[in-house]
């Protein structure tokens, strides 16, 4: 992504605030922003302070100066709590994307979709920008903050933690109400700013008579004392300021003075609020409604989405001239590019907070109908990125909000397999999470068990996905519901599988096939078979798991499909290599890669170049079977696969014995107890031993060595995936025969 020095500044995002035309004051404070972006040593700068002190406009002000051609800065993403949610990984993730070409933006979505850990994606896309400087606008960061300051998420956490610990990251720019706790060593590397006084008082008076520019309030031939008291008395809040004139200007019943308006203050402290409150109150019903509606919005939308939303509860009332009036007081902002309306993030806030709990216009009914609003510009799958499902995720929130948890299990049932395989398996986790005890309609609970525990499956660890998913099987029976019964054994035999529980795997993976192809649900129909076809070779059914792979072939040769044609190749590599075939074997696996990659999964890729590397060691090709297990381990890590990550480096571990090498067989086999602790394969013990083994060969005990080869072999019994047993018996018979002649 690294453009010519004099390029502009690409620029993701609106700016966090408006009115930067007219920005009052902060000169030194911008500069002094401006000089720890520049410096290297700066990770992040924060401004703090108090809500409506102007920290956004601020920012926005610092990007600005930013954006010059001339600057030297490469890129930068504008974000805030208030118009685009919460600060998750994926989003922000997805918003620096934006900053590459379209090749970039394609690799960089391949890069996501990888089963990886979400701070690997992060360091790589930071590595992706390249070495121009970048920086990150966190605007109203204290939502996503403790009330002592620290991150309130695990995304904001890690986000943080790669930014301090990257060697190439993008400078983040924060602005919160509350200091960020971060840990003592990294302090070093942020910068703060304690936005705490207003604007002084000349520049309150003229921002006082910039609002009443047509004179409606008043204030443009008030005297100057007058001015310069209401300043002190709102203590120089922008906001607080921006408000006055609205209320003065809106009231044209009563027409307070401005002496009036300050007078109805109280001594409350939080001026702003108690503001923007008593502005509420006084609108008008149609106003009001409108106002309210656009607080439940959250951000800028379309006068088109605010009448949607009001008219089957207030036909009688106007939302477009209630929009005009708001606009003209300055209570709503317009963007007459995109033609939406908005209120101020202070505003919408406050609205927020005085809905009412009950009748027809309360919080719940609002939500509802918003959530429907976004339900109804869903887009229809097939889906190509997560962008395509933004609708049914801001469908799930307000959702959520309105605390309608049957239709959030619902909706996630219609995106969240889709979202699962393209790199999102923890935001639907935690989704999932958000929802679960508050279910009551049976299908509903269903939806949510069979994806909970499609996502617990993929996203580890694997025992917590049984239980959910067994549950899954007995209300999809009770139901007659064949779609998630046919996901829930599927998921349900995948888990036994890996957890060694082979005789269940079989019995729920034989009648998930069975669904699969009675319903047509091709590609659920071929992954089942895989599995249970592996299920065979683990038992040691060779002929049982080589018929189940000519099912593949010739589900393959009906369908043309390269992804079934890949896992009847990968069911067949498995099958040749329990048989010592390994010719065939390492053929078989060969062309399970090559339909792999042709079908664009890259999951499956390490499992059968591991399947070549045993293949390698049992024909006596030592050296290439330790380059090929390697290039295993690498796609399997690449995609985040931890449990074939795992299997790989075993063999490896055995690769190097059989070199010698007892040092690097110790690190692999230490290496992959800790992959398949990480997946909660059953295989750890098997890595225990043979790393135990090479401790012991190293500190010269061959007894001990032959004993922990032969636990080895006896933990790793029945798993085709790893290096034969026998050949650490055999091993281990060796080493006792040399500690005989020894003796």
């Amino acid at each position: 992504m690294v453009e010519n020095s004099s390029a502009r500044c690409h620029v993701v995002g609106t700016p966090v605030s408006y009115g930067l035309e007219t920005f009052k004051d902060r000169r030194v404070q911008l500069e002094q922003i401006l000089r720890w972006l520049d410096d290297p040593a700066t990770r992040m700068v924060t401004v703090f302070g108090r809500r409506g002190i102007g920290k956004s406009s601020l920012a926005a002000k610092a990007v600005e100066a930013l954006a010059r051609a001339d600057s030297g800065w490469r890129g930068i993403v504008n974000l805030s709590t208030r118009t685009g949610g919460v600060f998750s990984i994926e989003k922000i993730f997805f918003a620096c994307t934006e900053l590459g070409s379209p090749a970039d933006k394609e690799k960089l979505a391949g890069l996501w979709a990888g089963h990886r850990e979400p701070r690997d994606k992060l360091v790589e896309l930071f590595a992706a920008l390249g070495e121009g400087r970048h920086v990150v606008v966190l605007d109203n960061l204290e939502d996503q903050l403790t009330d002592d300051g620290r991150p309130g998420t695990a995304d904001l956490e890690i986000f943080l933690d790669v930014v301090f610990r990257a060697s190439l990251a993008p400078r983040v720019l924060a602005t919160t109400q509350v200091p960020v706790a971060l840990d003592p060593a990294v302090r070093r590397m942020e910068a703060r700013l304690h936005l705490e006084d207003g604007l002084p008082v000349e520049d309150c008076v003229e921002l006082l008579r910039e609002l009443d520019r047509n004179g409606e309030a008043g204030l443009l031939d008030a005297p100057r004392t007058k001015l310069e008291l209401a300043a002190r008395q709102l203590h120089g809040v922008p906001r607080a300021l921006e408000l006055t004139v609205g209320a003065l200007v809106e009231d044209h019943l009563n027409l307070p003075t401005l002496e009036e308006v300050l007078a109805s203050f109280t001594v409350r402290g939080d001026i702003v609020d108690q503001l923007a409150h008593d502005r509420y109150q006084r609108l008008d019903e149609e106003a009001r409604m409108t106002l309210d509606v656009l607080a439940v919005f959250g951000g800028p939308v379309t006068r088109e989405a605010v009448q949607w939303v009001m008219e089957p509860l207030a036909p009688a009332l106007d939302p477009s001239r209630a929009l005009s009036q708001l606009a003209h007081v300055q209570m709503v902002s317009v963007n007459r590019r995109s033609r939406e309306w908005g209120l101020h993030p202070l505003d919408a806030d406050i609205a927020y907070a005085a809905l009412p709990a009950d009748g027809p216009f309360s919080r719940h009914v609002l939500e509802r109908r918003v959530a429907a609003w976004f339900e109804s510009r869903r887009y229809q799958p097939p889906w190509r990125s997560v962008t395509d499902v933004a609708n049914h995720r801001l469908a799930f929130e307000h959702r959520l909000r309105a605390e309608d948890y049957d239709e959030c299990a619902f909706l996630l049932d219609e995106i969240g397999e889709f979202l699962i395989l393209r790199g999102s398996m923890r935001e639907v986790a935690g989704l999932h999470l958000a929802i679960g005890e508050h279910l009551t309609d049976e299908a509903a609970i269903l939806a949510h068990l069979v994806d909970y525990g499609h996502a617990t499956l993929v996203g580890g660890p694997l025992d917590a996905a049984v239980e959910p998913l067994e549950k899954a099987v007995v209300l999809a029976e009770r139901l007659g519901d064949l779609r998630h019964l046919e996901r829930a054994l599927l998921s349900l035999g995948d888990v036994f599988r890996d957890l060694r529980r082979l005789p269940e795997a079989v019995q729920a993976l034989t009648r998930a096939a069975a669904i699969a192809a009675q319903t047509g649900n091709v590609e659920h129909q071929a992954h089942a078979l895989l599995c249970l076809s592996l299920s065979y070779t683990y038992l040691g059914e060779l002929p049982q798991a080589l018929r189940v792979a000519e099912r593949l072939g010739g589900l393959a040769e009906a369908t043309g499909d390269q992804l079934v044609l890949g896992r009847s190749s990968d069911a067949y590599s498995a099958a040749y290599a329990a048989t010592g075939n390994w010719d065939r074997a390492i053929s078989a696996a060969e062309q399970a890669i090559s339909a792999y990659e042709e079908a664009g999964v890259p999951e499956a890729v390490g499992y059968a170049r591991n399947v070549q590397g045993i293949g390698l060691l049992g024909k006596g090709s030592t050296q290439e079977a330790i380059e090929q297990l390697n290039r295993a381990k690498a796609d399997s890590s690449g995609v985040e696969t931890p449990r074939a990550e795992g299997l790989c480096l075993y063999n490896l571990s055995w690769a190097y014995w059989i070199e010698g090498d007892y040092v690097a067989a110790k690190a692999m086999a230490h290496n992959s107890m800790d992959s398949f602790r990480r997946s909660g394969s059953s295989d750890v013990e098997a890595s225990e031993k043979l790393a135990g083994a090479a401790s012991a060969m190293i500190d010269g005990d061959k007894r001990a060595a032959s004993k922990a080869l032969a636990g080895a072999a006896s933990a790793a019994n029945g798993n085709p995936d790893l290096v034969p047993g026998q050949w650490l018996l055999a091993e281990a018979d060796r080493l006792g025969k040399e500690r005989t002649s020894d003796s």
